[in-house]
């Protein structure tokens, strides 16, 4: 974070060094020894030096800048009545408080301080109490340092968390992106391969129908892919809170549309349903929705031709989708979650307001997904 003295703050400084010099020389120059305002001069310039270079972040010169300044200040302070002791005081105060130098430096410059300030007083003897209240001004400038220490690094944190937190939500768009385009994609894309291979064949044989037909259908396909990809990019776009709810009519015909969509492309599913239908957030009708559709896209990429069984079984707690494909001879490639299409899966079932999970198997011959959706 950026810790450097603004305009006002250099202002400040210049107009106080002013004011000090003037009631410190000018007002006084009969009462204070030649050396003790040499010193208290040097440690006015260093205290000014150090607050305009830090604006240039000179970090190194402005460091040996405060320390100058705390030194002399400090070794003039009992013979100045510690007036010069006010420099050294800021400086040391921002040594230890600024938490990009070490602790321990800003530690031991303020107890060479105390130090200095006892030795000033021996070569300017002052009454004890006078010298306690010094050796207090130290302190305090140390303790003040600490907490700003402190209250920085707090700042730091926030920053950085706040950084982090933007990189997450940066992160989830970018995932719920890759997942959206993945699933249309998919299903749309390789739709339209089976339909189009479709209607290359049927060609060749002959059957002009037909494949006239299967083109239709690819052109179908198309456009529902199309229509896929707008509410994606709309759903996306809006609030998370503005997702509406799905009634069970509403569900229902998704589903449908689904397994029909798959019976077009030349596949066979039954699906049975049990339980009673329940109205659905959106992200839950959307994430099984998802599920479905891809569980059936892999099934016509992996096992093409085999028959496909699906269960919709609503609890009063959770709702339950289960799809199962035989699988031919060779162990189809991804189906133990090699895919993305089954990683994002998870992750949507992952983040559903009321928990949801996916286990996938591929045991005896057949492969199964189960999307499981909380409704509490």
């Amino acid at each position: 974070m950026n810790w450097r003295p603004g305009p006002t703050s250099i202002a400040l400084t210049v107009v106080g060094a002013l004011l000090l010099w003037w009631w410190t020389v000018l007002r006084e120059y009969a009462h204070q020894p030649t050396w003790a305002l040499v010193l208290f001069a040097l440690a006015l310039a260093c205290w000014v030096a150090r607050t305009v270079l830090a604006r240039t972040a000179w970090s190194r010169t402005c460091t040996v800048l405060a320390t100058a300044a705390v030194v002399l200040g400090a070794v003039a302070g009992p013979a100045t009545q510690g007036n010069s002791l006010v420099p050294a005081a800021v400086c040391l105060l921002v040594l230890v408080g600024d938490p990009e130098l070490p602790l321990k430096l800003g530690v031991a410059v303020g107890l060479a301080a105390m130090g200095l300030i006892a030795l000033g007083a021996l070569i300017d003897p002052l009454p004890a109490a006078a010298l306690a209240t010094m050796l207090g001004v130290a302190v305090i400038a140390v303790l003040a340092g600490f907490s700003r220490r402190q209250g920085r690094q707090a700042q730091q944190r926030e920053a950085l968390l706040a950084e982090r937190e933007v990189a997450i939500r940066e992160e989830a768009i970018r995932v719920a992106l890759a997942r959206d385009l993945h699933d249309v994609l998919a299903h749309t894309l390789g739709g339209l391969v089976v339909q189009l291979d479709a209607a290359e064949a049927l060609l060749e044989a002959g059957q002009a129908e037909a494949a006239e037909e299967r083109v239709r259908g690819a052109r179908s396909l198309a456009a529902s892919g199309l229509g896929e990809a707008r509410r994606a990019v709309a759903a996306l776009r809006a609030p998370a809170d503005a997702v509406e709810p799905w009634p069970p009519e509403r569900f229902e015909v998704a589903v449908d549309d689904l397994l029909e969509a798959h019976r077009s492309l030349g596949g066979t599913v039954e699906l049975t349903r049990s339980g009673a239908p329940v109205t659905l957030r959106g992200e839950q009708a959307n994430a099984l929705q998802r599920a479905l559709q891809e569980a059936l896209s892999n099934a016509r990429r992996h096992a093409p031709g085999a028959p496909v069984t699906a269960a919709l079984a609503w609890h009063d707690d959770r709702v339950l989708l289960t799809v199962c494909n035989s699988l031919p001879g060779t162990r189809p490639a991804g189906a133990a979650g090699g895919g993305y299409g089954l990683i994002g899966m998870r992750e949507r079932f992952e983040t559903l307001p009321g928990g949801g999970s996916v286990t996938v198997q591929d045991a005896d011959g057949w492969f199964t997904v189960r999307a499981e959706a909380g409704l509490r």
